[in-house]
């Protein structure tokens, strides 16, 4: 699940910044580059100097990443998975871009003017730390006007056209909860789940800790070291240990959408 919501994220990621999707079989995204992308992402600023300075014509370059499955032969691939170097630049460089944008669903036009429902979205990376780390991406949606929460809201954009101007057939909905207001529910939401969340992990990470600090306190009772050391390395072994919880907001926007609700 965890690398299905991140290969949505990072196809939209690219989508939002113009670049052409040439593959995309819910494993592997092959994308063609943007200028701008492949300069952020690429890591060739000798070329781009080069082109710069010759006038030469830019060729961007294209990226293919799989986030399941087995790269085949002779294929230039990367896997994309959390802690890898490439994803930790595609979140850096959404952030650079902006944590806050403002788009609309482009819908036929029809006989009466189109109504558009306001949805804030929030990309979230949940990180989940101890003496090891798992990374989580979630994407919430709230519905700004009845209130509905939607998990994993990213599967809904995906397949939904997006501008940045309305179109004219259509209008907007005035909302009746606020956003900032909207971000207080959301952040609730995410900290009520990781409440009522499995605590396996965090119980394990505990044991662990009180397991090295027995060892520790065994080793210098029968010993002549310095207190100091003694304070220091505990320190050390709780500052390892101790499990922590880590909620980081990647982007969020608000999203006119033709969708009232979601099942």
């Amino acid at each position: 699940m965890e690398q299905k919501v991140l290969h949505q994220f990072v196809k939209r990621y690219f989508k939002a910044n113009d670049a052409d999707i040439l593959i995309d079989d819910n494993k592997r995204l092959k994308v063609q580059l943007t200028e701008e992308l492949d300069q952020q992402l690429m890591n060739r600023p000798f070329y781009w100097q080069y082109i710069k300075k010759t006038g030469g014509i830019p060729q961007p370059m294209t990226l293919t990443l799989i986030t399941e499955g087995e790269k085949e032969k002779q294929e230039k691939a990367e896997y994309l998975h959390f802690g890898s170097p490439r994803l930790h630049q595609i979140f850096q460089s959404a952030k650079k871009q902006g944590n806050w944008t403002i788009l609309y669903e482009e819908k036929k036009e029809g006989k009466e003017p189109t109504p558009l429902f306001p949805w804030l979205v929030v990309n979230v990376k949940i990180s989940y730390t101890s003496y090891q780390r798992k990374d989580s991406i979630q994407s919430i949606g709230l519905q700004l006007i009845h209130g509905q929460m939607v998990e994993n809201m990213m599967e809904h954009l995906n397949s939904k056209k997006l501008n940045n101007i309305i179109a004219a057939h259509s209008f907007p909905m005035h909302s009746l909860i606020q956003v900032n207001s909207g971000l207080q529910r959301v952040k609730r939401h995410i900290e009520n789940r990781l409440l009522n969340e499995p605590k396996h992990w965090a119980e394990k990470a505990y044991q662990k800790m009180k397991e090295e600090i027995n060892i520790l306190e065994a080793y210098y009772h029968s010993s002549s070291q310095p207190q100091e050391e003694y304070v220091q390395e505990k320190n050390a072994i709780v500052e390892r240990y101790k499990p922590r919880i880590y909620v980081d907001i990647i982007n969020s926007g608000l999203f006119y959408l033709g969708d009232s609700s979601f099942q």
